[in-house]
């Protein structure tokens, strides 16, 4: 059996770019790489690779390695499962991700309006397996006859083969093909396709995917951000310190405008993407597949998380430049109480002093 593998590697910019480009809407641009050294596989060499890297506009890349490789459906899932042993040339495909990802930052870096100070840098690599035309005849015999294997190639779990009952029932395997010859599996960690609609597909799992990597990132960011926020805070001068109250009011606005910024930029960066891309309202088949694929990488529960550590970060600079203010009036107020209270006191020793 033949099949091209698709192993996408997500990573993160730590940029915001503008392309303008009016035949992607300004949202995606691609950079073609060489051809790759000699694909291998437990020391066997299965082809030559083509790697291509899809930069989106929202900070977020992809860097997608492809080839052909030959063998049966258990090959497969042990190559799918065990992604760590592939080697491109001498090199671990980690080392290799990471060296050309460092190659498509220095070009990316022409397109950026805005760096962020900080990056995430890990490295994850997602296989999809397209099987070759005819591959599946009756989808779901095929599924049924070969569960654990299939199994194996979208879960990354390299004993698939004694996996229990009790493993395949909770996690049950959907196929979300129209036609009955058509195979479509996507889990957390993999995705086997065979289908009319693989490019249409294959395009959504890219763009899903760098969303989930972009939310991801952000989370990673705003960690950093809440730990900042926090060490600001637990900093604040006390009210008897009054005369450097005005520098740090100062300063809490300035970061809370930096903040501001940041978070419009993720906002929209989160809320942008779909609806731009992916013409799919119209078909219900390709909307409920994007819809799984958006709750296998937890795409809401994610944007949930994102938008609360922004409304708690708002929200500490908000409350710390009312504190600084708040004391510095009060501090300002017991001045002149003082002020006044003297010069009471003051025209009173001169109004005795007078009378003596």
């Amino acid at each position: 059996m033949k099949a091209q593998v698709f192993l996408l590697v997500p990573f993160d910019m730590g940029l915001e770019l503008d392309f303008r480009e009016p035949e992607t809407k300004g949202l995606m641009k691609q950079f073609a790489r060489p051809r790759t050294e000699p694909v291998s596989f437990r020391g066997t060499p299965l082809a030559e690779g083509d790697a291509v890297a899809r930069l989106y506009n929202f900070g977020v890349g992809i860097l997608q390695l492809s080839f052909f490789v030959q063998g049966d459906l258990n090959f497969f899932a042990s190559l799918a499962s065990r992604i760590d042993l592939l080697r491109l040339g001498a090199a671990p495909i980690s080392d290799w991700a990471r060296a050309a990802i460092g190659e498509v930052l220095a070009e990316a870096k022409e397109f950026a309006t805005y760096q962020y100070e900080f990056r995430l840098e890990e490295i994850q690599v997602f296989p999809i397996l397209s099987l070759e035309p005819g591959a599946v005849g009756d989808a779901e015999a095929f599924l049924r006859e070969n569960l654990k294997t299939l199994y194996g190639m979208v879960s990354g779990e390299p004993s698939y083969d004694i996996l229990s009952s009790f493993v395949l029932d909770q996690e049950k395997l959907v196929n979300f093909g129209y036609y009955e010859n058509e195979l479509i599996l996507i889990k957390r960690f993999g995705a086997v396709v065979s289908s009319q609609e693989a490019g249409t597909i294959l395009d959504m799992i890219r763009l899903v995917y760098a969303l989930y990597w972009n939310l991801r990132s952000y989370n990673s960011l705003l960690d950093r951000e809440i730990g900042r926020a926090r060490a600001l805070v637990a900093h604040l001068p006390p009210w008897h310190k009054f005369w450097v109250m005005p520098r740090w009011y100062e300063r809490f606005s300035g970061e809370a405008m930096d903040f501001v910024r940041d978070k419009l930029a993720i906002v929209e960066s989160i809320y942008q993407v779909f609806g731009n891309v992916l013409r799919i309202d119209s078909d219900w088949h390709l909307r409920t597949i994007h819809r799984y694929v958006e709750q296998v990488f937890d795409i809401g529960d994610l944007s949930k998380a994102v938008n609360a550590k922004l409304d708690r970060i708002e929200q500490c600079y908000s409350s710390a430049q009312n504190f600084i203010s708040t004391n510095f009036f009060i501090a300002v107020e017991i001045l002149l109480m003082l002020s006044f209270f003297w010069m009471v006191l003051d025209t009173v020793l001169l109004f005795v002093i007078a009378h003596k």
